[in-house]
């Protein structure tokens, strides 16, 4: 299979189960009478383009075989399941409103998530005492309306969603609140983008999936730091003598002992 090319695959959404995700994804957006219809075609990862209000989603999730290959090739496989699929759908449609609506170019977006003409920072360093909206993500970055925001941007306010009281204090609630009143505002409004152009379609690349897996692996590669090993190797033991004996599990910086007979 890794010497296929991509574009010989030949596989669409069409028949598939992405389809019921993206005619859930329409249902919410009917649901918040947003009047925007993201279109989805498949390409090489998941993205949002700026000049077509539409949704790329990875090949791998075309076909159960070519799953089982992106979980042995990336160890995960990002939007397997359901849930997952439609958090990664409800965050790229919170790129395709930002665009078909040109939200970017109001003031307030800009205070708040700030410019599109800031950079991304290649690395983020989250705040946990900070709430995972204060710092990482989806906090800063104008195009990032990600985890929680960008997953209740279609669905924010509704009668299902608890996030007033979820994000009650947090600094990410301000930012809710603001892409609900939003909500409310361009509801029954025509968006400006209604084009249906694929950017990077599948059945344009010509990379077969070696090299397409060999270039991801090399994305996701880092050198693992070896401060710790030692204290590691202190807590835990490799020895297939003690593999039934009481196990030390680290969970959130706190030591928790299990023990197998409970």
């Amino acid at each position: 299979m890794l010497e296929l090319r991509l574009k010989d695959l030949k596989v669409t959404v069409n028949g598939t189960w992405l389809e019921a995700c993206l005619a859930s994804l329409h249902e919410e957006l009917e649901e918040r009478g947003i009047r925007a219809r993201p279109h989805a075609w498949i390409s090489s990862e998941w993205f949002s383009p700026e000049n077509t209000p539409g949704i790329a989603i990875p090949f791998y999730l075309t076909h159960p075989r070519l799953m089982q290959l992106e979980r042995k090739m990336i160890i995960d496989v990002e939007g397997g399941t359901w849930s997952e699929c439609m958090s990664i759908l409800r965050h790229e449609a919170g790129h395709v409103l930002q665009h078909s609506y040109q939200l970017q170019r109001r003031r307030r977006w800009q205070k708040l998530f700030g410019r599109s003409s800031q950079r991304y920072p290649r690395y983020y360093r989250p705040n946990p005492a900070a709430g995972i909206l204060s710092n990482t993500c989806g906090s800063g970055t104008p195009r990032a309306i990600r985890m929680k925001i960008s997953p209740n941007i279609c669905r924010v306010a509704s009668a299902r969603s608890n996030w007033r009281s979820r994000y009650a204090g947090w600094p990410a609630l301000k930012k809710l609140e603001y892409v609900d009143a939003l909500m409310t505002e361009i509801a029954g409004q025509p968006p400006l983008l209604s084009g249906r152009d694929e950017v990077d379609p599948l059945n344009r690349l010509t990379e077969t999936l070696g090299e397409h897996y060999r270039k991801k692996q090399a994305l996701y590669a880092f050198d693992a730091p070896t401060t710790y090993d030692r204290d590691l190797l202190r807590l835990f033991s490799a020895d297939p003598r003690h593999h039934r004996r009481s196990r030390l599990r680290c969970l959130s910086g706190a030591i928790v002992r299990e023990f197998d007979d409970l």
